[in-house]
């Protein structure tokens, strides 16, 4: 399978699908990964079928769109970030747990999400 797979990179709404042209599923092309928008790669074939070079053109990508998302994200007035963070995280994970101003964690805070989304 490693040297059958010839991807193709589509954006579907939700992030980007890395699909295998070479394989018809369900008649459309075999998933292979999705990246997020903020760069996190889904894998849904084991590693040991992907070569090295296409796993660096997946990586690659996923790079790509970490950046682009982190700079618009980061680009959002503060009220909005607060918004879509507390809207995707555990309610617990940072309300409960901290005692102070929002402000002052909105870094960690905005770390944690690139991580879950």
């Amino acid at each position: 399978m490693t040297n059958n797979l010839n991807l193709i990179m589509c954006c579907l709404g939700n992030g980007i699908t890395v699909c295998n042209r070479s394989v018809m599923e369900n008649g459309d092309y075999q998933i292979i990964a999705h990246i997020s928008n903020s760069g996190n790669i889904k894998l849904y074939i084991e590693t040991v079928h992907i070569s090295f070079d296409n796993m660096g053109k997946i990586i690659a990508m996923a790079k790509k769109q970490e950046d682009e998302y982190h700079k618009y994200f980061e680009s959002l007035p503060p009220y909005v970030q607060y918004n879509k963070i507390l809207n995707a995280i555990p309610f617990d994970k940072y309300i409960c747990k901290y005692d102070i101003e929002f402000i002052d964690i909105l870094p960690e805070m905005r770390e944690y999400y690139y991580t879950i989304i």
